[in-house]
């Protein structure tokens, strides 16, 4: 027994001794999406369509594996086309989480004013207003903007009073079917048209402010405050929900506690709210991406690969030149688990030597690990060859004149008056190590044979293999030749 839980304890600590903190960071941001995801699925349409697709995943399994090619190949498109769709759907839920992380990097604005005054003004404004049955709309903003849900509506920014927002809706007013926006202590809008929700069970028979508070709520995490037309009666509306309220200590209790959530007065506070908030679904979160990891990520096998890798000379100084053939890949080895092979792209791993310190001459390299880049946390096990040998030299401009080189004699009665190459002279780049009277560039023979009249030939040059052209551009050379018959000689001669 002893013998066994030593084992058991023995296998845990080798499991926990693998773990990494890049591996503790991998959990964490998948726990993260997870957590969004659970969040999403929170609301009514996210979890109908979720279901749905768990419903059609199931089909298209069972009729993959019994065989029923129409089904399955309908099925196949409709995956291939349900990234389209689901954002499509969802765009305004995908729209709103990107505000959201958007939102993380700016710092809340607090309220100046102390939250007892804001709920003082509101709670006696909506009293007065449901003492009277007049309808009313007051959307208060936490942390999400709003300007894109909002249609109409005329900017204000005034100061929040009772007097000013018990006038707005008044109901000869022309702002009376209207809502109004409050950011922090100021009505920054009043007479706007909300979107309408469509969730018909949680709505049911209530009018079209219920409805327009509700969208809102759907979208952001707005606050919607209703006071009903007909009845006087005051609801809340908050995410999905919408809370019809008995008296006026509730909504006040309300308002509190929606001011201290979005706008904590200490840090201390915001950390605890995170924390504190979903925290049973944060909890399935982790469990969910410790899973995934697992199953996907922990994975203790050690493999080999061998891969061909190409040898990249860098920083070499222009007039410095490796005298071919030189080594152009090498074959390397590489150990490490498969999630690690995973993120190797083999097309980017090279052998980069840095060949600013390199010298004339016979040099020999070792080939190590530090060359080898984009390798991850693999291993390297070997590289093969373990070294090169370079013949390096360095290049020195020279301005060398071009020999003629010909064949044969002109014809019978023809005479040469000149034979001129142009230019004399060309610039090559040549190894300092040769000698500059070994530097001999000459032409290609010409046959003076077949030559009986003035001609301009250009012939091909016969260049060292150590020589090269700036540019590497052979230059044009034009070999000139005048010949004349000898009458042409006799009249020249004539006084």
């Amino acid at each position: 027994m002893k013998e066994k839980i030593y084992s058991l304890f023995t296998h845990y600590l080798r499991f926990f001794n693998n773990v990494k903190a890049t591996d503790l960071v991998d959990i964490a941001i998948i726990a993260l999406f997870v957590y969004l995801i659970l969040v999403w699925l929170a609301r009514p349409r996210a979890k109908f369509i979720f279901i749905g697709m768990i419903v059609v995943g199931a089909v298209y399994a069972l009729a993959n594996y019994f065989g029923l090619y129409l089904t399955t190949m309908a099925l196949q498109a409709f995956f291939a086309a349900a990234l389209i769709m689901v954002v499509v759907i969802f765009q305004d839920d995908l729209r709103h989480f990107f505000e959201s992380i958007a939102m993380l990097g700016i710092t809340r604005r607090r309220l100046r004013a102390s939250f007892s005054q804001n709920i003082e003004i509101l709670s006696s404004a909506l009293a007065n207003l449901s003492r009277k049955q007049i309808g009313a709309l007051v959307a208060l903003r936490g942390i999400d903007p709003l300007e894109r849900h909002i249609e109409a509506g005329i900017n204000l920014d005034g100061l929040l009073s009772q007097v000013l927002l018990e006038s707005i809706f008044e109901r000869h007013a022309p702002s009376h079917d209207g809502a109004v926006v409050i950011e922090a202590n100021r009505i920054v809008k009043f007479g706007c048209y909300l979107p309408l929700s469509t969730n018909i069970k949680e709505v049911g028979r209530l009018g079209t402010r219920h409805a327009a508070a509700l969208g809102l709520t759907e979208r952001t995490d707005a606050l919607c405050l209703i006071v009903s037309e007909e009845d006087g009666t005051i609801s809340v509306s908050e995410e999905d929900k919408i809370r019809h309220l008995k008296d006026i200590a509730q909504l006040q209790t309300i308002l509190a506690i929606f001011y201290q959530k979005k706008f904590p007065r200490k840090k201390s506070a915001i950390f605890t709210n995170f924390l504190t908030k979903h925290f049973i679904k944060k909890i399935i979160a982790f469990v969910i991406a410790c899973g995934i990891w697992f199953v996907f990520g922990h994975r203790t096998e050690i493999v080999r690969r061998d891969f061909v890798v190409p040898i990249e000379y860098r920083n070499l100084a222009p007039n410095i030149i490796i005298k071919e053939p030189k080594p152009k890949e090498a074959a390397v080895t590489l150990s490490g688990s498969e999630q690690q092979f995973n993120l190797l792209k083999p097309q980017e791993l090279k052998l980069s030597l840095d060949m600013a310190r390199i010298k004339d001459g016979k040099s020999i390299l070792q080939l190590t690990k530090e060359f080898l880049n984009s390798v991850a946390n693999l291993s390297v096990v070997n590289i093969e060859p373990n070294e090169i040998s370079l013949d390096v030299y360095r290049t020195i401009s020279l301005s060398v004149p071009i020999e003629l080189k010909t064949t044969g004699k002109f014809p019978k009665g023809a005479f040469t008056q000149e034979i001129r190459i142009e230019p004399k002279e060309v610039t090559v780049i040549a190894p300092s190590t040769i000698p500059r009277e070994a530097v001999i560039i000459t032409t290609e023979p010409i046959d003076l044979s077949s030559i009986a009249e003035t001609t301009t030939i250009v012939p091909a040059l016969k260049v060292p293999s150590e020589i090269r052209f700036p540019d590497d551009k052979r230059p044009d050379i034009k070999v000139i030749i005048k010949v004349s018959a000898p009458d042409e000689d006799k009249i020249q001669a004539a006084p």
